[in-house]
């Protein structure tokens, strides 16, 4: 029996693996000319934002290099609860300025049938033959008495999850039916003003990050998420306070704290270095505002840093200005 998966719970990368993991004074710069003469052609000026002088922000703006525009980098969280969204007026003026929504993929071109096959595991499979019987039986009493399904959908249809997505539900299910997805608002901002949307993976390689997550590894998170479901859910309470208080330095401190390294180094590192060419490109040829998830900002690894080893300029500025 194959589940029906809805869009909005297939958003690149997955927003359910960013909480799992244990665990950016819009002011112009105007050139003004004096005297008698008519006023000069301003077309290819450069316009920046002041920078702020916290680094405490999910908007950045990218300039230097060479860049005839600046470029608008956004950090995101991919499922948001509906009370904790705010994506900011200067935010939205920026993305309605730019020529490209750039994204880690075009979510209007998800594939729900092959992520619903890739979901599942061997047809002959069952989460319970990677399990202990005791913990199979925690996982089935947790999902029927927790999370609300019936013991009968879950023996025949759920226990065919691979764990990953198991725990996915679980933090979905945790923030109830008011849910605001950030990719999907700013695909209809750009839809509206007629924006190109580009993204920086196929969905193949989206779905290789992805399988590369060993079974192991996704039973470990999933059975630590069930066994310790209060404090994993008030990690993830905090990970939404963090991130509505634009702390890219607590947000990180969330991966940092991941104890397996091969998953971080999967979905995060290796994807940040794989986008960086594309980006380059991309700022390069046109203004672009790049949106992708906020744990791919901050850090060492992270893009902010890996596009200012490139020579540009990265400056955080307001969201709401």
């Amino acid at each position: 029996m194959l589940l029906k998966i809805n869009k909005k719970s297939c958003i690149p990368y997955n927003s359910f693996y960013f909480y799992s993991m244990k665990y950016i004074l819009y002011t112009t710069v105007l050139c003004l000319f004096f005297g008698f003469r008519p006023p000069k052609n301003t077309e290819n000026q450069i316009v920046l934002d002041t920078p702020l002088k916290t680094e405490n922000s999910l908007l950045w703006q990218i300039s230097g290099n060479d860049l005839a525009q600046p470029s608008y980098l956004f950090g995101t969280i991919h499922i948001i609860n509906a009370d904790s969204y705010h994506l900011g007026k200067n935010t939205q003026k920026k993305l309605e300025k730019s020529k490209a929504l750039v994204m880690e993929m075009d979510i209007n071109n998800i594939d729900v049938s092959a992520v619903t096959k890739l979901s599942l595991l061997d047809s002959s499979k069952s989460v319970k033959d990677f399990m202990s019987d005791s913990d199979f039986v925690i996982l089935r009493t947790f999902m029927v008495d927790s999370i609300g399904i019936k013991p009968y959908t879950f023996d025949i249809a759920y226990c065919k999850l691979k764990p990953f997505y198991l725990e996915q539900l679980i933090f979905f299910r945790y923030m109830h039916d008011a849910k605001e997805s950030y990719e999907e608002n700013l695909t209809k901002i750009a839809q509206n003003n007629t924006i190109s949307i580009v993204g920086l993976e196929t969905f193949e390689e989206q779905l290789k990050f992805l399988e590369g997550i060993p079974i192991e590894s996704q039973l470990k998170s999933m059975v630590e998420t069930i066994k310790n479901y209060t404090s994993e859910t008030q990690k993830l309470d905090q990970l939404i306070k963090d991130y509505r208080n634009q702390d890219l330095n607590a947000l990180m401190k969330s991966f940092e704290d991941e104890e397996d390294i091969t998953q971080t180094d999967n979905l995060i590192k290796n994807r940040n270095t794989n986008w960086i060419p594309k980006v380059k490109a991309l700022i390069n040829s046109k203004t672009c505002f790049i949106a992708v998830g906020a744990g791919h900002l901050g850090g060492k690894d992270g893009l902010i840093q890996l596009l200012r080893k490139e020579g540009y300029t990265v400056e955080p500025i307001s969201i709401d200005n």
